[in-house]
């Protein structure tokens, strides 16, 4: 049974398509496996003929218009004390949602505790399907907008590891949640946490959502920081750019020093199992190349010797 939110999601979803204030990108899905995972390729060619103003991997983030500023309201949602839940103008997976701050940000900034907290809300709200939560930080990370804005998408219940990255993890179920580790199976450097479903459960009394948004906070922050003592800032870019995914079980994050590869842009969900590509170009190369060589392109090789004791991280 859905819940008010996934009801109200579905209901402006629909009315914002009736109205052509939303549109459903139609893909198909193309599946290649290296290392035991069955990645998802998803072919969509429509998205390059999008309005060059709506285009979202094509120009540098700080000369695009904000579109939140004001937001569309017939893709908004719901409202919180400092977010806004809209729609995904072009979305490609139908009730795409985005959690928007209210006053701007800067897409370069660390998540807070009332960002993580809006989040999971969103998440715990998705009765019906499993969701992937998603940050792209800086302006390498695959992000559209430079205004601070989350993302939240269901995922298919038809498949058996959705997202794909959730062959690995199912690996490594025997670490201890707080503990941050990395997969062997993985070219790029990456880390990876497993959360603790009794500090995310129900029985926490009236403070519930805070125990929950503050446990959240210290495993993304135990993330960031485990991220910036290992590597050099000079070696990356300026301002730091990373990929953060939390699902209901796990977080991770991956250090970006480059938004594409080739032609290939990549944002948090390549780094899930989950490409998006716009042409049969695109798609033929990925195959050609191999997926994971895409990512480790758009990441830091483990195979780079870029490991110190600090770096940057914007605030």
């Amino acid at each position: 049974m859905q819940t008010n939110f996934e009801n109200k999601v579905t209901e402006t979803y629909e009315r914002a398509f009736r109205r052509g204030e939303l549109y459903f990108v139609e893909s198909t899905i193309a599946n290649i496996t290296e290392n035991d995972i069955e990645f998802e390729i998803r072919f969509a060619p429509s998205l390059a003929k999008k309005p060059t103003a709506e285009q979202t991997e094509e120009s540098p983030l700080k000369h695009k218009a904000d579109p939140f500023a004001p937001y569309n309201q017939e893709l908004f949602v719901q409202e919180f004390e400092n977010h806004v839940i809209l729609l995904n103008k072009f979305c490609v997976v139908p009730n795409h949602v985005l959690v928007v701050t209210k006053e701007y940000e800067e897409q370069s900034n660390l998540l807070n505790q009332e960002d993580l907290a809006t989040m999971w809300y969103c998440m715990m709200q998705t009765k019906s399907q499993s969701t992937i939560a998603f940050y792209n930080c800086g302006s390498l990370s695959g992000s559209s907008q430079p205004h601070k804005h989350m993302q939240v998408i269901p995922l298919p219940s038809n498949v058996r590891f959705s997202p794909p990255i959730n062959a690995i993890i199912y690996k490594y179920q025997n670490k201890v949640p707080g503990e941050i580790f990395n997969f062997s199976e993985l070219p790029y450097v990456h880390y990876v946490t497993l959360l603790d479903p009794q500090q995310l459960s129900g029985h926490h009394g009236h403070n519930y959502k805070e125990t929950v948004s503050q446990y959240l906070t210290e495993n993304y922050l135990s993330l960031v920081n485990t991220m910036a003592e290992g590597f050099r800032a000079s070696s990356l870019t300026d301002p730091f750019s990373y990929n953060f995914l939390m699902t209901h079980t796990w977080m991770m994050i991956v250090p970006r020093r480059g938004e594409k590869y080739g032609q290939i842009s990549v944002n948090s969900l390549g780094f899930a199992g989950m490409l998006l590509v716009k042409s049969e170009e695109e798609l033929e190369f990925v195959k050609n190349v191999g997926l994971l060589r895409v990512l480790e392109g758009v990441a830091v090789s483990k195979d780079k010797d870029q490991l110190i004791d600090n770096i940057h991280i914007s605030v």
